[in-house]
């Protein structure tokens, strides 16, 4: 079960979307019989739910991309200092682990976090010099929380936490561990696979998100003369320095080169970056796997394209 979002950033023309378990659509245009249709609303799998757009998860890791953003165009903590990662921090009245368990990562800087995904530095740097309003800025800054706006129905906006939410939704207050959570893309955060494309087509085009669309042109069904093509129109636009993106592409490219997707994703023919994740769900050893990703990483941002995968 899963999906996958493939895009031109520079455009916002959607190349590929897939949703899986799928389904023949062409049916709804037939007489569809009352067992076919039965079959398809109570699948426990849902593939009339596209998760590509309309669904939302928690993003994982791959949200650390914007956190890297946010710290660099913060200044909130230097990115060549280290932080030791033990493999887990005691906070509050719980311990927080990495993924990697004791003795942990050692010693990270912030693009060696990224590359390792390193969730002790982020808690750590986060919660402690970030902060929860700043993060929240730069998630609605990267278009999470609202309508990608493509021309589909049905599209899942997400939802970006924050104290004054967590108030209103449960009564409580928010809490330290609240912002640690946030930091790996965990806790309350939600996106749909769409909207984790536009935040890597957000860097890829230096501080611009333009609308997904699907419609690339529309043609005369007889005389087939092209009656309207579409044009790119500005989604998002990011007031952040061009040099902080630059650095946040150098940072994905080296998660590939020396992180958690080098073994799969190096090769031969075509430089890519990107940020992997893994999302716990619930407490039976089940998880979403997400890889965010684009290439070539050496080419203009116009011969670039963006993939998203969620599985």
């Amino acid at each position: 079960i899963g999906a996958a979002v493939v895009l031109k950033p520079t455009t916002g023309e959607v190349l590929a979307m897939v949703s899986y378990p799928f389904f023949d659509q062409n049916i709804f245009g037939k007489e569809i019989s009352s067992s076919l249709a039965k079959e398809l609303f109570e699948n426990p799998n849902n593939p009339l739910l596209n998760r590509a757009i309309g669904a939302h998860y928690p993003p994982a890791s791959t949200f650390k991309v914007i956190m890297n953003t946010a710290i660099l165009n913060e200044k909130a903590f230097p990115s060549e200092t280290t932080v030791p990662c033990l493999g887990e921090i005691e906070y509050g009245n719980r311990v927080f682990r990495c993924h990697i368990r004791k003795p942990g990562h050692g010693k990270l800087a912030l693009n060696e976090a990224l590359a390792k995904s390193c969730d002790v530095y982020y808690w750590t740097v986060c919660r402690d010099n970030l902060g929860i309003d700043k993060m929240v800025d730069y998630v609605r800054g990267f278009g999470y929380g609202k309508s990608a706006e493509i021309d589909l129905p049905s599209q899942a906006i997400g939802q970006v936490p924050h104290p004054v939410w967590k108030e209103r939704q449960f009564h409580e207050k928010w809490l330290g561990g609240d912002t640690m959570n946030m930091a790996i893309g965990q806790g309350f955060m939600l996106a749909s696979p769409l909207q984790v494309a536009n935040m890597v087509a957000l860097v890829v085009n230096g501080g611009v998100i333009y609308k997904p669309h699907l419609l690339k042109e529309v043609r005369d069904s007889v005389t087939d003369k092209i009656i309207e093509v579409k044009k790119p129109e500005i989604l998002k636009t990011a007031s952040i320095a061009p040099e902080v993106f630059a650095r946040v592409r150098e940072d994905m490219r080296f998660v590939v080169t020396h992180g958690t997707s080098q073994y799969p994703m190096r090769n031969k023919v075509v430089q890519l970056a990107g940020k992997t994740g893994t999302a716990e769900v619930g407490f039976k050893d089940r998880w979403h796997s997400w890889m965010a990703a684009y290439g070539p990483y050496d080419a203009p941002a116009d011969k670039a394209i963006v993939v998203v995968v969620l599985v």
